[in-house]
């Protein structure tokens, strides 16, 4: 058997599992450029390794929040600082700044508290494309092409960046600042998947979730946008939800036009039988979010 056949995006694809529900669950998001090599563990890279990286851990754990380590495609001028970037993705917001000194990079971890609360600054527009290799080949063998095409039609707004979860989704990238993430992206759909998004038409067929809410929600809300879209992704939002038991989660999916103004849905987070999760290791235990509508809440 091919290496290529072996992959974990392909075995992914073949097995036709659903998507939804497999983003990064994070509502703010520390963003450090970072040049590479990045180790396999983003956090044990050099510059970033100890006091900073238990900074960040500890700080993420207690906001929410998760981190990244992004660089621009291509060459960079060794003789400007990285930046940083501290984003609220439920308000749009940030606080930013370089680095070049681990006290510059814990004050770029202590920005995501208070000072991120507080900020009216509206954040930049990014893409986040995970190409890290060090993680999973087809991260890489996916992800820079994809971070190609986009790079040619926002070049100010393209980053490579570390792991973004879910190997098998690869071509992944995420959205900044709504935090939209979305999965199986190649060549000749990238740049039409980034256009239908930003036009209030998101592509349901490559969407992986909100990152900022939970895996019930976000198969939830992705599910009514399906079934009456095409509508912007801020279309979809959570009312009441109601954890039935451990694998049942019932959402009150609320509708801006063309969706219904409410709508019930019941999410079953359902085990998978093991399959390759990740290339070069052998199948993993992995969950799908099956959805359906709710018309009886008796």
């Amino acid at each position: 058997m091919t290496p290529e056949a072996v992959r974990c995006s392909n075995a992914f694809r073949g097995r036709g599992e659903p998507m939804l529900g497999s983003a990064p669950v994070a509502r703010r998001w520390l963003l450090i450029e970072h040049p590479g090599p990045w180790s396999k563990d983003h956090l044990e890279t050099p510059g970033i390794a100890g006091p900073v990286a238990r900074a960040i851990e500890a700080t993420c754990a207690e906001l929410q929040g998760r981190s990244l380590l992004m660089r621009r495609p291509g060459r960079r001028d060794p003789d400007q600082s990285p930046a940083w970037y501290a984003v609220d993705t439920a308000h749009g917001t940030m606080v930013s700044g370089t680095w070049r000194t681990s006290d510059d990079l814990l004050a770029a971890v202590a920005a995501l508290g208070s000072p991120l609360t507080h900020s009216e600054t509206l954040a930049e527009p990014m893409l986040l494309v995970c190409t890290q290799g060090t993680r999973d080949a087809c991260c890489a063998l996916r992800g820079r092409p994809v971070t190609a095409a986009l790079a040619r039609v926002w070049p100010d707004e393209v980053w490579e960046c570390t792991h973004l979860g879910g190997h098998r989704f690869a071509g992944t990238f995420i959205s900044m600042p709504d935090g939209t993430c979305f999965g199986t992206v190649d060549l000749p759909n990238a740049v039409e998947v980034v256009r239908s998004h930003r036009s209030g038409e998101v592509d349901v067929s490559h969407l992986r979730g909100l990152a900022r809410f939970s895996p019930a929600v976000q198969a939830a809300t992705g599910s009514v946008l399906a079934a009456h879209g095409p509508a912007p992704i801020t279309a979809a939002r959570p009312g009441t939800v109601d954890v039935v038991s451990d694998t049942v989660t019932r959402v009150e999916v609320i509708g801006d036009d063309p969706l219904p103004d409410t709508t019930w849905v019941e999410v079953l987070a359902e085990a998978l039988p093991p399959a390759p999760l990740s290339c070069g290791k052998g199948p993993g235990e992995h969950t799908a979010y099956r959805t359906s509508v709710v018309t009886d809440l008796r």
